[in-house]
């Protein structure tokens, strides 16, 4: 069920208070939105947290609202767009992974691919549980316990605690692998959601270039180049073209 967040919206306007927004905080512009949406004016909601965005802030819960504003308005594609942001900056957060879930239900288009090997999925799986940063800090931690285990064997002198700088070294290991991959994929890949209604995809950045295929709002793509006021987009199945650029809003 789509819902509003209320839990730690104070911290996000202690957060916000004194940053000055064209006269008014954007403390007093977020609690606007907050009482826009539990009066059910959701064009109203969506246009205050916006304006937030526009400021040069984010934050995660505030891509949570702004995502269940847009679901309430009908809007797929904002509310897709809005729940992906959310988890850009926590891949751990339930509820916005939960409402992405059921925003993508409204998405018409379906691509199938084939089956993926269970060994990659679960891969996958755990490399998106976290950020970079987030696995960059457990390779700290575990270096630090190698280190830690070394020291006290050096003043101890006790074998068991060099035998556990083998496992150690190997966990240090992977978890930077992980980390190198996440890195490495967060770089490279740069997606989009399509945010027109209906829209014709070209072989060409021009409009009276061949028309290959449509797509439909809320649909994630990834992006592979822009020129002047297009963008080249590739689909999961391996179909690429390209679109105006006010029909995509890139994450």
């Amino acid at each position: 069920m789509v819902r509003l967040r209320y839990f730690a919206t104070f911290v996000l306007i202690s957060i916000l208070a004194g940053r000055l927004s064209a006269g008014a905080t954007e403390e007093a512009v977020y609690q606007r939105g907050m009482d826009a949406y539990a009066s059910e004016q959701w064009s109203l909601a969506i246009q205050e947290f916006e304006s937030i965005l526009r400021s040069g802030y984010e934050a995660e819960l505030l891509y949570y609202n702004l995502g269940n504003a847009y679901y309430r308005a009908g809007h797929v594609a904002g509310a897709v767009w809005a729940y992906e942001k959310a988890l850009i900056l926590n891949p751990n957060d339930d509820d916005a992974r939960y409402n992405l879930a059921l925003a993508n239900l409204r998405v018409k288009d379906r691509i199938e691919l084939p089956e993926i090997p269970f060994y990659i999925r679960f891969y996958r799986g755990v490399r998106e549980s976290l950020t970079p940063g987030e696995w960059m800090r457990w390779v700290s931690i575990v270096l630090f316990l190698v280190g830690l285990f070394y020291a006290l064997n050096r003043i101890l002198r006790r074998p068991w605690l060099g035998w556990l700088m083998v496992p150690g070294t190997v966990i240090a290991t992977f978890l930077f692998l992980i980390t190198l991959d996440s890195i490495i994929t967060t770089n490279r890949i740069r997606e989009g959601i399509i945010y027109g209604e209906q829209v014709t995809v070209t072989s060409a950045p021009s409009e009276r270039s061949t028309m290959l295929f449509e797509l439909h709002e809320g649909l994630k793509v990834s992006v592979l180049e822009q020129s002047d006021d297009w963008y080249q987009i590739e689909l999961l199945d391996g179909k690429s073209g390209w679109l105006p650029a006010d029909q995509l809003r890139v994450l």
